[in-house]
């Protein structure tokens, strides 16, 4: 079969569903960085063969369910955001430039799938910030990594709340950045092809958004020195 051939029947497996993309706070540093891989699988896809697709589909599908959750804020729309992610890679991975990587063109579609979802819902109020979040942020501030003292469980739930608030109050340029720096660990590099800008516009977004969350979180979190 040639590529041109490829069937347009929307295989089973790529049927979602709450168990499939459950998982919200999955390890951001495990992304596999097996282009050849990926790109060995798109093009036996091109060939014909469905099954190439469906490696591709389990490989990254809770990623795209992370990155989807991050921005629309609910379970059932991540889903959708999700669905629609992968029917439009697989209807249109014919127009996948192989000299690029698989993952950073994937994560540009569910960026502004999922920006275009939010657009439309009008961004309605987050009342909770996942915990990978919580842990990122509070880590980052403090230098300070391993187990989180007990005691501070009901202390850092209201800081929860706060960093949710702050993260939905930055621009959706801004945001985009903060989350695949932040959560999904991608380097400049693979963020700005993600997007579609420079490293040095991802350089700028990325301190522009830090200064906004510490702005906004300012009269909210106390320095260290001033704890008691």
């Amino acid at each position: 079969m040639t590529a041109g051939a490829v069937k347009r029947e929307l295989p089973r497996f790529m049927a979602f569903s709450p168990a499939q993309g459950s998982s919200l706070h999955g390890d951001a540093t495990a992304r596999d960085p097996s282009d050849t891989e990926d790109l060995s699988k798109v093009e036996a896809f091109l060939a014909g063969d469905a099954r190439a697709f469906e490696f591709l589909f389990d490989k990254y599908r809770e990623k795209v369910y992370r990155i989807a959750y991050r921005f629309v804020r609910d379970k059932e729309d991540a889903l959708e955001v999700s669905q629609d992610v992968f029917l439009k890679v697989y209807l249109g991975l014919r127009k996948f430039k192989t000299d690029s990587k698989f993952f950073t063109w994937l994560y540009r579609i569910v960026v502004n799938r999922a920006i275009d979802w939010v657009r439309r819902a009008k961004a309605r109020p987050v009342q909770e910030l996942d915990q990978a979040i919580l842990e990122a942020q509070t880590q980052r501030a403090s230098g300070l990594g391993g187990a989180r003292d007990p005691s501070k469980t009901a202390e850092e739930r209201d800081l929860e709340s706060h960093l949710a608030l702050a993260v939905q109050r930055l621009s959706e340029k801004h945001r985009a950045v903060f989350l695949l720096h932040a959560m999904e660990n991608l380097s400049y590099k693979e963020i700005a092809a993600a997007l579609g800008c420079s490293i040095g516009t991802v350089m700028s977004r990325l301190f522009y958004a830090r200064k906004k969350l510490q702005e906004i979180l300012g009269s909210v979190v106390e320095p260290p020195g001033r704890r008691r």
